[in-house]
């Protein structure tokens, strides 16, 4: 008998890798669209893999139900996947906020340690297989790539990931292999992403980067916030803040954010520092009044902001509105979302197939049996973390385990 697993990604791998584990006896392959696989997990924590986090929980994900992945996290969990990681030659290293990279600090060494294992296995690896049909009949799978290639299974997993960075392998194939046995998919939209703003209101600023806080803003309420180092660009704004922050992006509108440049102090504190400056600055022009406090070019934005337009302002006219003024921008400097940098700078797939055609005890289709589907692919994303690796290794090992249990 022959499981197939479609896709050599995170997610893919675990599920290759449990399955010859679970069972023996049967024939596994993996069909990879790229020329190798695991290609994206060397492009995840900026080189260095954060494969999971130690924080893992439910209300880090994301989708119609999140809590369809509780199950899956519950039966392998971070734990585990650290055991399973070193098992295979991974020693974990933990860093903030609960992160977890290989100690060497190099992705290469997850893909390379996946890829052993699965040669240890024994598993088959077919690469540049671009999956274009499948049909299902009595005698099982079909899968037709695009260079006329056909491949046979008995157990199908559909792990090609969704559509963001399709540079990488998962450039949303697979939404449509699904739909075409009859799962329904829901709207896609970009996570983890950079965020586009007016270019008017940034072009001033691109290549500034500074420490603060930025909220998340919808329809006038705070619905999220992050602090670190925050990058102003030519079309808006990036900076590990902005990536976590735009998990909570999809599918609203009326979104816009709020940066904090002096986030140790309060707004009346804040107003304090500029009233003192004005005093030990008055023979200065506005040009200068920034000068040492926030960058010179973030001050000059405020200062027009705030109704100053000429740099030849003298410091000692300003009056205390004009200082209340901005006092409020420093602590509140709000810009309109109007998009994100798409699929192809997206780490991951907001939106996928719906899990409520899915058992979340086994991962297999609960339309079409002998199918199972898991990581990106399905209605769930998580948080900037770790956490989508996380559930790419939870979800794979169980999609893996129940395929390859079914076929004993």
């Amino acid at each position: 008998m022959r499981l197939i697993i479609l896709g050599g990604g995170a997610s893919g791998m675990a599920a290759a890798i449990e399955a010859g584990r679970t069972n023996t006896d049967i024939d596994i392959v993996i069909a990879e669209r790229l020329e190798r696989t695991g290609k994206k997990i060397l492009a995840t924590g900026n080189g260095r893999c954060n494969f999971s986090n130690m924080g893992t929980d439910i209300d880090n994900y994301y989708g119609h139900n999140r809590y369809f992945a509780e199950n899956c996290l519950k039966r392998f969990t971070v734990n585990d996947t650290v055991n399973f990681f070193n098992q295979l030659g991974v020693f974990p290293k933990e860093e903030e906020n609960g992160k977890l990279y290989p100690f060497s600090g190099q992705a290469s060494a997850v893909s390379d340690c996946l890829r052993n294992e699965i040669s240890r296995l024994g598993i088959e690896v077919v690469t540049g297989f671009y999956a274009s049909a499948v049909s299902k009949s009595k005698k099982g799978f079909k899968l037709e790539a695009k260079d006329g290639r056909v491949l046979y299974a008995d157990r199908l997993i559909i792990a090609g990931g969704g559509c963001a960075s399709p540079a990488l392998g998962s450039d949303g194939s697979c939404f449509a292999l699904l739909k075409s046995l009859g799962h329904r998919i829901s709207k896609l939209a970009p996570a983890l992403v950079q965020i586009k703003t007016d270019p008017k209101e940034v072009k001033s600023l691109q290549g500034i980067k500074f420490n603060g806080t930025v909220k998340l803003i919808h329809n006038d309420r705070y619905i999220a916030e992050e602090e670190g180092e925050i990058l102003f660009t030519d079309y808006g704004i990036s900076g590990p803040p902005i990536f976590r922050l735009s998990a909570r992006l999809p599918f609203k509108s009326n979104m816009a954010i709020s940066l904090d440049f002096m986030p140790e102090y309060t707004p009346k504190e804040v107003f304090d520092i500029l009233e003192y400056r004005r005093e030990s600055l008055s023979h200065l022009t506005m040009e200068g009044y920034f000068t040492g406090l926030v960058n010179k070019r973030i001050g000059n934005l405020i200062a027009r902001r705030a109704g100053i337009e000429k740099l030849s302002f003298k410091v000692s006219s300003l009056d205390r509105a004009m200082l209340w003024s901005i006092a409020s921008l420093i602590k509140d400097y709000r810009l309109e979302i109007t998009g994100t940098k798409g699929f192809n700078n997206a780490q991951v797939t907001a939106g996928g197939v719906l899990t409520e055609d899915f058992d979340d005890k086994t991962m297999e289709s609960k339309i079409i049996k002998g199918l199972y589907a898991c990581g990106e692919v399905l209605d769930i994303y998580g948080d900037c973390g770790g956490y989508n690796l996380q559930w790419a290794w939870s979800s794979g090992r169980l999609a893996g385990m129940s395929a390859a249990e079914n076929m004993k």
